[in-house]
């Protein structure tokens, strides 16, 4: 669960007992070896997912039947089964800058796309196993960084039912655990720093170096290449590496909130132009290294004890900028509550995670034709 950077092959020689070029005469290099323990995780995954289908052999048949089965088999994947839930989150940060993980990323794909269409087939609600394994996706990333976990396990209980919701045609109504939780992580999330210059120079490189090359690639030096600095004046600015990364949170946090700007526009928009609007949504600048960046910070949050103070903020306070562009493409009749923009927020994630890899063409073509298909049930048909 440490993730393909805490792997080398003198560790795993240490690990096994076994020499390192055991390791190499077997696999030939350690991105083989990276592959092959995704096709395990794989197929131990496949059997988890075929163990839950047995269970499912009789079923209550309806769409009223799918929240409660939807929060617990989130709740079921990321707890019971956390380490394979990391090998397909590794598998899906890995495909955006290796190509060479683009079968790996496939076949986790075909999974998923398998057994929620299994899983909906039977419950007689076959149109919507696509967008419920979006929103399985996104939901069970978020479900894996723990805070409280009884509040956790009760605001799930409610995305899933708002859910529901959503696909009988209605908003999602009231979330009082959700809203109890994001109170809480606003009292405690910390003040935006006031930098001056030289370190909000540190701050932009830092969140680069995530972007570009994930978390374990932010230190002092590294950053200090970025920035065009020294070394002593990075470690002088920021003392360590949480301060860092803390830095680089603020910075992709602010990239992540929509612009005055585009706040604006997303305010005077049409009702209901949700072609216009998810054109739109795709434009923003870096808006794919930042989803990027985004999920590598969530994944150091799930590992790092030193990064769980971000793990609220990071599940809890979101979902302001899906909360306008949700807005504008249902109406404005139809009031959208903080549940519909975690709703919304989660199936987005959900479909960066899953089209990660793909060309951009086809991702932006899924994702319309996905968001499409949602919103149509959203609007009652």
């Amino acid at each position: 669960m440490s993730g393909q950077a805490a792997v080398s092959a003198r560790g795993l020689a240490q690990a096994t007992g076994l020499p390192a070029s055991s390791i190499y005469h077997h696999f030939g290099d350690l991105e083989r070896l990276y592959v092959c323990a995704h096709e395990h995780a794989q197929a131990l995954a496949a059997e988890w997912c075929g163990a839950r289908l047995d269970q499912l052999a009789d079923v209550p048949g309806g769409a009223e039947s799918l929240p409660a089965l939807l929060a617990a088999l989130i709740d079921d994947w990321c707890e019971g089964q956390r380490g394979l839930a990391f090998a397909w989150r590794e598998c899906q940060l890995l495909v955006a800058r290796d190509p060479r993980y683009g079968p790996a990323a496939q076949r986790w794909r075909t999974l998923w796309a398998g057994f929620w269409r299994h899983v909906c087939d039977r419950l007689g609600i076959p149109g919507t196993a696509t967008i419920t394994e979006r929103l399985f996706d996104g939901e069970s990333f978020l479900h894996m960084m723990r805070w409280r976990r009884s509040v956790d396990r009760a605001a799930l209980d409610e995305l899933c039912r708002g859910w529901g919701n959503w696909l009988g045609g209605t908003l999602a109504g009231p979330s009082p655990w959700r809203d109890m939780a994001r109170g809480c992580a606003q009292r405690s999330a910390p003040l935006p720093e006031a930098r001056d210059e030289t370190a909000e120079r540190i701050a932009e490189a830092a969140a680069a170096i995530v972007a570009l090359g994930g978390v374990a690639g932010v230190t002092h030096r590294a950053v200090a290449a970025g920035a065009g600095l020294t070394l002593g004046v990075v470690s002088h600015k920021f003392r360590t590496s949480a301060e860092l990364l803390g830095s680089a949170f603020e910075v992709i946090y602010r990239h992540n909130v929509p612009a005055g700007e585009l706040e604006a526009e997303l305010a005077a928009a049409t009702d209901g132009d949700g072609r216009a609007m998810l054109d739109r949504l795709g434009e923003r600048p870096g808006a794919e290294a930042f989803r990027l960046a985004t999920s590598e910070l969530m994944m150091a949050a799930m590992r790092d004890p030193a990064l769980a103070p971000f793990a609220a903020q990071l599940r809890y306070l979101r979902g302001r900028t899906s909360r306008l562009f949700l807005q504008a493409m249902i109406g404005r009749d139809r009031p959208v509550g903080a549940l519909d923009a975690a709703i919304f927020s989660s199936f987005a994630i959900g479909q960066g995670n899953a089209h990660r890899g793909l060309p951009d063409d086809e991702r932006q073509a899924a994702s319309l034709a996905e968001t499409e298909a949602l919103l149509s049930f959203l609007r009652g048909g």
